[in-house]
């Protein structure tokens, strides 16, 4: 059985940011998140990664019969994001790590420090309890699917249904083709 790679933790020391140490957003290449902590746990450089449960399905071959198994894991709840306390010389270093697009600035660090508390206090809940998190498409609005069989296709998100089921309104030749999709199979960004 594989190993689970994440796990809940969190440093303290995140929320006590020393004189010249900055605890900033960093934003990282699309699934490079567990590989930034890692680095950094590994190089001295104390940083936070919230996770959330979500489920994902293995798809396994047996005798030429495929079988698919559902499992909990533990993703990013925010993708291509952790946040991390450095000083200069460990903010240089963490860009050896390749997996750095930018690190974002923080106007106040005191209202961004309580934001991480209340991050933290959401990650606590999400253990227990099942929250949905928000995605960046909301009904009303166009979106580019861009994985699956209709990739290459602006749809528009017309309803909301349970939780791994949208109805959708696809552009098609001048008129519209309403479908019902799983947004879990699909890769879509706001168009």
């Amino acid at each position: 059985m594989e190993k689970e790679r994440l796990s809940f933790h969190f440093d303290e020391r995140i929320l006590t940011p020393g004189e010249d140490e900055i605890v900033r957003p960093v934003h990282t290449m699309p699934l490079h998140e567990g590989r930034l902590f890692d680095y950094c746990r590994d190089h001295g450089i104390v940083c936070y990664l919230p996770l959330r449960r979500d489920w994902r399905v293995l798809h396994r071959t047996y005798k030429n019969r495929e079988y698919n198994y559902p499992r909990e894991v533990l993703v990013p709840m925010f993708h291509s994001y952790l946040f991390a306390k450095m000083n200069s010389r460990q903010r240089e270093e963490i860009f050896q790590s390749k997996s750095i697009t930018r690190i974002l600035q923080v106007h106040d660090q005191g209202s961004f420090l309580n934001e991480l508390q209340v991050v933290r206090k959401l990650e606590q809940i999400a253990q227990t309890e099942e929250l949905e998190f928000n995605c960046d498409i909301k009904e009303g609005d166009k979106f580019l699917i861009e994985s699956g069989p209709w990739q290459g296709i602006y749809g528009y998100l017309t309803k909301k249904e349970k939780r791994f089921q949208w109805i959708v309104e696809i552009e098609s030749i001048g008129g519209l083709v309403r479908a019902t999709i799983d947004p879990s199979k699909y890769k879509m960004s706001p168009g």
